[in-house]
């Protein structure tokens, strides 16, 4: 039986707890033959059903991610039998010796640096990725754009990487609309509200517009982070407060009443590595709107319509444009975007330098 060790500390996070938690629940039970050990928080990992599996042990590993503290507590809680540790982000275990698989989201920190804070955030960043090109038996990037970028940032060896898509799950597809979420026509935008996803330009778009529709504007993310993003976007949302309307944390099953409900789904990012939002909302069957980047174009492909993410005119002029046109024409195909086949790939990348 083959040993697999998973650094799971982030598996309640937004985008890579996604990949953590679809990957395991398929993994472990199409490799019953595997053992798997997953470390993290207990309590928080017991939650879930599927680390409750006889093939499941789970490790304690408290320690805070991008820590110092993480480097010696996780060297000290693989178990030294691991045949291979996958890493799902780049803040791999450096003293660990054994092989190792890493998941690349994104190397937004290398890219953007005029959105990192912090000189020691960018020189961390730039150290762990190296030290990820030389540790690294495989590389799965989440996207070509991402592969790319690696591979001019880093250098890495094209031959150490695979590309594999994420997956959106079934259930997105098969939404039944129920109550109303809210009590007029939305527009929509979910995320984070980090500087890089470029809710200050869709904003000011939608005050440009904001006496031409009867539509909010509704942000599922936390207002916090707007607060201490950017000052001067906070006083204009407050400026707009009866019409923008964050709604804060919420589940997945009303967020996806939030995707069916809305007239239009808007992502303004400038920067991403794959990219989910979108597909969400598209597998709900609403109309998308996307900023012309690159990884946006080869993921969401001709089935959103695209606008220039920093001209505040090109995003308020492609609102209208689509904010009558309620549904989605376009077909997003489950198979281009499927876990099982996800984890299939997984599961070839680790055979492959078992």
């Amino acid at each position: 039986m083959s040993n697999i060790t998973v650094d799971a500390r982030m598996i309640n996070s937004s985008g890579i707890g996604t990949v953590i938690k679809n990957i395991l629940k398929r993994m472990i039970v199409l490799k019953p033959e595997w053992n798997f050990f997953i470390l993290g928080d207990l309590l928080t990992l017991k939650k879930y059903n599927f680390l409750k599996c006889d093939n499941v042990k789970l490790i304690s590993c408290n320690a805070p991610i991008y820590s110092i503290k993480e480097q010696i507590e996780l060297v000290k809680r693989i178990p030294k039998d691991t045949d291979i540790m996958w890493s799902p982000h780049y803040n791999i275990p450096i003293f660990y010796k054994g092989k190792l698989i890493v998941t690349i989201h994104d190397v937004f920190h290398l890219a953007m640096p005029q959105f990192v804070k912090g000189m020691h955030k960018q020189l961390y960043a730039r150290f762990m990725f190296n030290m990820v090109k030389y540790k690294a038996n495989k590389i799965i990037c989440v996207s070509n754009f991402t592969a790319s970028e690696l591979e001019k940032y880093v250098s890495i060896d094209k031959n150490k990487v695979e590309v594999v898509y994420n997956g959106i799950d079934k259930e997105w597809f098969n939404v039944n609309l129920e109550k109303p979420v809210y009590d007029k026509p939305y527009l929509l935008y979910v995320g984070n509200v980090k500087p890089h996803k470029n809710l200050v330009n869709l904003v000011k778009a939608f005050e440009l517009i904001k006496d031409k529709i009867p539509h909010d504007l509704i942000i599922v993310g936390k207002k916090e982070g707007f607060i201490t993003g950017d000052k001067n976007i906070f006083k204009l949302t407050k400026k707009m407060s009866d019409r923008i309307i964050f709604t804060g944390y919420i589940d997945d099953n009303l967020l996806k009443q939030y995707y069916k409900q809305a007239d239009l789904f808007i992502f303004p990012s400038l920067y991403e590595g794959f990219g989910l939002p979108p597909l969400e909302a598209l597998a709900t069957g609403t109309r998308v709107i996307c900023s012309d980047i690159l990884v946006l174009k080869e993921i969401c492909k001709n089935m959103v319509d695209y606008f220039e993410p920093l001209d505040i005119e090109s995003i308020s002029r492609c609102i209208i444009k689509n904010i009558n046109n309620k549904k989605n024409d376009s077909i997003i195909n489950f198979y281009d975007y499927n876990w099982n086949i996800c984890v299939r790939k997984y599961i070839e990348v680790i055979e492959s330098i078992i």
